[in-house]
């Protein structure tokens, strides 16, 4: 494997992109509770907007929820738009064009930064002029309620250690050769200059999959967009560039992890046998597309794995 020697970045005093040059972006449906919250932690942040995406059915309960923050709003305005009908891809590209900042800040609705550190932080990978997209360690949020073994669920710990494998994941093949494999959407930082020129949000919102126009998978196609564009992608690993996502304390978690599935399958396949194809990313990375195929092909080879166990104990000779 390759090595490349990696140290967090830290903000510099006089940094390239400061927090008020910033857009931030959440798109909403079905808000939860917390929303509020989720704000407040980014209003500390101090960034330039704060843009709001949702649908008319929801208006009214986004709008209360974030009522209570408006006062503490002071120079940051707050923007709530509306789309026709929910779609991630469509409410996210609705909130890049009414953006005016010079970084793009997407949000979910239920993320939860820990400090007004987190942004400056995530900030300093763009002192690399050949970066376009930004994350850092995203990890399970378990209330104060809820850190009692006697209280947490499986699914719980199950969502815990999900997390916690993909952030040691992004940051092995992002120290094998500075790639990432997902720049996911809980709070992933976009130069707008990267995005905005150009057909990118018009293929954003009209991407194919089998004969069929998708809206999931928004993150996986906006990583392979700018790899194929020649911009870098950087993973902040320093401990205060981490954000926190709430996860399922029943089994609803199956149907989250189903989803996260779905949409890390088709962009395997996007990837290798679409755009931009194996042997184009064999030769630009073959470590990545060597992982990438590793990927997609694990739940075969998990499913020969488990007929060969059967079929042993099935034939095997007993032993008297």
């Amino acid at each position: 494997m390759r090595k490349k020697k990696y140290n967090p970045p830290v903000p510099i005093e006089k940094p390239t992109f400061p927090t008020d040059t910033v857009s931030i972006l959440i798109v909403t449906i079905d808000t939860p509770d917390d929303f509020t919250n989720t704000l407040r932690n980014c209003l500390a942040s101090q960034p330039k907007e704060i843009i709001i995406v949702t649908i008319p059915r929801d208006l009214e309960r986004v709008e209360s929820l974030a009522s209570p923050v408006l006062d503490d709003a002071k120079k940051v305005p707050i923007t709530i738009l509306t789309v026709p009908k929910p779609g991630r891809r469509t409410q996210m590209a609705l909130a890049a064009q009414e953006a005016t900042g010079d970084i793009l800040c997407f949000v979910d609705d239920d993320t939860v930064w820990p400090s007004n550190k987190v942004l400056p932080y995530l900030l300093a990978g763009f002192e690399n002029p050949k970066v376009g997209g930004v994350v850092g360690r995203q990890s399970a949020w378990i209330p104060k309620e809820r850190r009692n073994p006697d209280v947490l669920t499986p699914w719980e710990v199950a969502a815990i250690r999900k997390l916690s494998g993909n952030n040691e994941k992004q940051m092995l093949l992002h120290a094998s050769g500075g790639g990432i494999w997902c720049l996911t959407g809980r709070t992933m930082l976009l130069r707008a200059s990267a995005i905005k020129p150009g057909t990118f949000l018009d293929e954003w919102t009209n991407e194919i999959f089998w004969g069929r126009l998708i809206q999931t998978g928004e993150d996986s196609f906006l990583t392979r967009w700018l790899r194929d564009n020649g911009w870098e992608l950087f993973h902040q690993d320093a401990p205060e560039a981490e954000v926190f996502t709430e996860v399922k304390t029943d089994s609803n978690y199956i149907g989250q992890l189903i989803r996260w599935r779905r949409n890390g399958f088709q962009a395997f396949i996007m990837q290798l046998f679409v755009d931009p194809g194996f042997r184009t990313i064999y030769r630009r990375d073959p470590y990545f597309a060597r992982k990438l195929a590793e990927e997609l092909g694990r739940p075969l080879i998990t499913l020969v794995h488990l007929v060969g166990w059967i079929l042993s104990i099935m034939y095997s000779t007993r032993v008297l």
